[in-house]
């Protein structure tokens, strides 16, 4: 992955060598992808959007995220029509197993996320159910706890588990040298999420994907995606697949009622959350997400599908025909307060 920074008159500097910034401290806004020259990608059909994740091979990088106001079964099966993919919630076992037997009957992909105790009894039910692939969610990656889950269920059960979220490189080392694979990467920039605000805890997403990427890991990028050009950026940062969460907000395929034109959406670590799962808040833990309502939106599949031509896109600008060529390419550039605002359609300003 080339981590290339724009200077000027076709110069350039390579993350984290570069000057006028910390190179911890950046994220979406802060940067633009440079237009490359002579890039020969003659239409925006060319670029190859396709990924490996574990056993399935995707044609979208996308992964719909495990909050129970996003993902339910109509979530599932539409990502995994469109080449996508998606995670199930934590909840009920038997619930989800009854689903999880559906889906493998059907043969629909599907992620299956656990908490980590009891994480390796709960592997092994789901991978008597079907599952081929393990998600251990917890907010905090980084404790021994998750890294020795996640191994123990790699090697006795010959899953493919993704672990997370971590958000700095020696996180990712650490799962590097336990014989981890894939790494959710994130901490603090989801769309419901008040972890920085509560916990003072986190990295810029656009530096932490930087970081631990180059650990060699598998990296899912999770949160702070508000448009396709952060979907895009990530990407071109080393992340493989990218989780979205508050964008499927309030369209058809998520769980729950329309009431007034609306529909909820809240972050698992919201007080709403867990009052309806007995979770105790208190001394020992505080709510770091939020819910609301957010307007009906239709189908997810109109945001799938501009995520995709978005990528699409800047693959074009970039002359990258794959998603690793793309890492290849990609020149980033910093950019002021002043440019962020010259992004927008000013028009609507005047």
């Amino acid at each position: 992955m080339s981590k290339r920074f724009y200077r000027a008159l076709g110069k350039s500097e390579t993350w984290p060598e570069i000057t006028g910034v910390n190179p911890c401290g950046i994220t979406y806004d802060d940067v633009l992808l440079v237009p490359q020259r002579d890039t020969k990608i003659a239409s925006r059909r060319l670029p190859d959007l396709s990924v490996s994740l574990g056993p399935y091979n995707l044609t979208k990088p996308i992964i719909a995220s495990p909050m129970d106001t996003i993902t339910g079964e109509k979530m599932v099966r539409l990502m995994h029509e469109m080449g996508a993919i998606a995670v199930l919630p934590r909840g009920d076992l038997t619930r989800n197993g009854k689903l999880c037997r559906k889906f493998t009957r059907a043969k629909i992909r599907c992620i299956y996320a656990i908490g980590l105790k009891n994480a390796l009894e709960e592997a092994k039910a789901y991978k008597k159910w079907g599952a081929k692939v393990i998600l251990i969610d917890v907010a905090h990656g980084g404790m021994s706890q998750v890294v020795k889950a996640a191994k123990e269920i790699g090697e006795r059960l010959k899953l493919t588990v993704m672990a997370g979220n971590i958000a700095s490189f020696s996180q990712a080392q650490e799962y590097k040298k336990a014989g981890l694979k894939i790494a959710r990467v994130g901490v603090g920039c989801g769309g419901l999420c008040i972890t920085r605000l509560v916990a003072g805890a986190g990295v810029p997403q656009l530096s932490a994907i930087f970081d631990t990427s180059a650990s060699g890991l598998q990296i899912v990028a999770d949160g702070g995606i508000r448009r396709p050009a952060d979907f895009a950026k990530a990407i071109a940062a080393g992340a493989d697949l990218v989780m979205i969460g508050s964008m499927l907000a309030g369209t058809d395929e998520t769980p729950g009622k329309v009431i007034g034109g609306r529909k909820e959406v809240r972050g698992q670590a919201s007080e709403a959350y867990m009052k309806d799962n007995d979770v105790e808040l208190g001394e020992f833990r505080a709510a770091e997400g939020i819910s609301t309502m957010v307007k009906v939106k239709g189908s997810a599949r109109h945001v799938i599908n501009d995520l995709a031509a978005g990528l699409r896109s800047a693959m074009s600008y970039t002359g990258a025909k794959t998603i690793r060529e793309f890492q290849q390419k990609a020149e980033f550039v910093l950019v002021t307060k002043s440019a962020q605002i010259e992004n927008q359609p000013h028009i609507l300003s005047l």
